[in-house]
C-alpha cells in the first residue's frame, strides 16, 4: 500500500498541470510532503463527493494518480472533527510512503538494469496487495529503459483508410471544452463498432451536472446526428488526406499547417478557416481527427469558445503500450511468480513478456 500514495507525489511533481478542471480550480501549492498530500486531498474532496470516484478521475485526467485519495476519503478518520484528525491522516500516509530512499529509488529516471523495486512491485502484485494498474507501472517503464523491446507498431503508418476514413475500432478522443469564463468539461467519443449500419459511437460527457452517457451512428458525412443534443463537437473526424486550398464541409477553407502537440507526440495539422473568420479548426492531416475548434464570435450566447484534445490512442506509437485499457490475464500472476520465486530466470521473464505484449494478450 505504500506505493499507492508515493504515486501522488510523482505524478503531481513531473505530471501536466495544463489541463483545468471542471470547477477552473486547481492546486496553486506544491505537493512534496505528506502535510501537502493532505491538503491535496483536501482540495477535491467535495468533488468526490458529487462525482464518485470515477467520475473525480475523468474530471482531472491532469492528475492520474488522483485515486490514491480514495485511501483517505474511506479513513475512519476523515470525517472526524477530533483535533488529532490530521495527525492521524498524515500518520496514515507516512505509514504508505516508506522511508525517502524507496521513494528514491522507486522514481528513478532512468536505470540499464531490472531494479529491485520492480521486482517488488511483482511480488505484491501476485501476493493480491497490488491492482494490475501498478503492476504495468513497472512493465512500462521496464519498456521506457529498453529492459523489454516489443516490437514497436506504428499505429497510425499501417492504419487502414476506407474511402479518407481512418478509423477504427477501439479508436477513441477525449476533448477539453473551455468556455470564456474558464469553465471546462470533457467529453470522450470511443468507436464501438464498424458494420454496415456504419460507425457506431459510444460519447461520455463529464460537466457540472454529472456524467452523461450517449450511444449513436454518426451519418453519411461522419458528423454526429443533429437530433443528438448530446454534444459539445459536431464532427470530430474529417476524411484524409487533407492539403492546403481544400474546402471541407463547404463551409472551411484549409490555407496553411501547423505543429500540434498532444503529449510528447507533434502531429502536422491544417489549419481551416470558415467564411466569416469566426471559427477556426485544425485538423490532423494524416488521419483526419480533429485536433482543436476555436471560436471567435464575441455575443454573449457564445458558451463554449475552445476545444483541444485531451488524450487518444489514435496516435499511439506501439499496440501493445496503450496506456488504457488494461489488460492482464489472471493466470499471468503463475508466469511472474515463477520469476519471483526463481524458477525462471530474468532474461526468460523478459522474453516472456515481450512475447505477450507483441501479441497483445497482455496490454499494460
Amino acid at each position: 500500500m505504500k506505493i499507492v500514495v508515493i504515486l501522488i507525489i510523482s505524478g503531481i511533481i513531473v505530471g501536466s498541470f495544463s489541463a483545468q478542471s471542471t470547477f477552473a480550480h486547481q492546486p496553486d501549492f506544491p505537493v512534496q510532503t505528506p502535510q501537502d498530500i493532505l491538503k491535496f486531498c483536501e482540495f477535491f474532496h467535495d468533488e468526490y463527493e458529487i462525482f464518485g470516484l470515477d467520475g473525480l478521475i475523468d474530471l482531472h485526467p491532469q492528475y492520474p494518480n488522483l485515486r490514491a485519495c480514495a485511501i483517505l476519503y474511506n479513513h475512519i478518520a476523515w470525517s472526524s472533527t477530533h483535533q488529532a484528525r490530521d495527525i492521524v491522516l498524515i500518520a496514515e500516509i507516512e505509514k504508505y510512503l516508506g522511508d525517502s530512499s524507496f521513494l528514491k529509488e522507486r522514481h528513478l529516471e532512468e536505470f540499464t538494469t531490472m531494479p529491485a523495486w520492480v521486482i517488488q512491485d511483482t511480488v505484491r502484485w501476485t501476493d493480491g496487495k497490488y491492482k494490475d494498474s501498478l503492476y504495468a507501472y513497472g512493465v512500462r517503464a521496464l519498456i521506457k529503459n529498453n529492459i523489454i523491446s516489443p516490437k514497436i507498431i506504428d499505429n497510425v503508418s499501417q492504419r487502414l483508410c476506407i474511402e479518407g476514413l481512418c478509423v477504427k475500432e477501439t479508436d477513441y478522443v477525449t476533448y477539453s471544452h473551455t468556455s470564456k469564463y474558464g469553465n471546462t468539461i470533457t467529453e470522450k467519443f470511443e468507436v464501438e463498432k464498424i458494420n454496415a449500419d456504419g460507425i457506431m459511437i459510444n460519447s461520455r460527457i463529464v460537466s457540472e451536472e454529472g456524467i452523461k452517457n450517449y450511444q449513436f451512428l454518426l451519418d453519411e458525412d461522419s458528423r454526429i446526428p443533429v437530433e443528438e443534443k448530446c454534444c459539445r463537437t459536431g464532427k470530430f473526424l474529417y476524411k484524409a488526406p487533407i492539403e492546403i486550398g481544400d474546402v471541407i464541409n463547404e463551409k472551411y477553407q484549409v490555407y496553411g499547417t501547423v505543429t500540434y502537440p498532444i503529449g510528447n507526440l507533434l502531429r502536422e495539422g491544417m489549419v481551416a478557416e470558415n467564411q466569416d473568420k469566426t471559427k477556426v479548426i485544425v485538423i490532423d492531416k494524416q488521419t483526419g481527427l480533429l485536433l482543436s475548434e476555436k471560436f471567435e464570435k464575441t455575443e454573449i450566447t457564445t458558451n463554449w469558445e475552445k476545444t483541444s484534445v485531451l488524450q487518444t490512442n489514435v496516435f499511439e506509437k506501439s499496440e501493445g503500450v496503450q496506456y488504457h485499457g488494461l489488460k492482464i490475464p489472471a493466470w499471468w500472476k503463475t508466469s511472474a511468480m515463477w520469476f519471483t520465486d526463481g524458477l525462471t530466470s530474468e532474461d526468460e521473464y523478459i522474453q516472456a513478456l515481450e512475447y505477450m505484449i507483441e501479441k497483445r494478450i497482455l496490454i499494460v
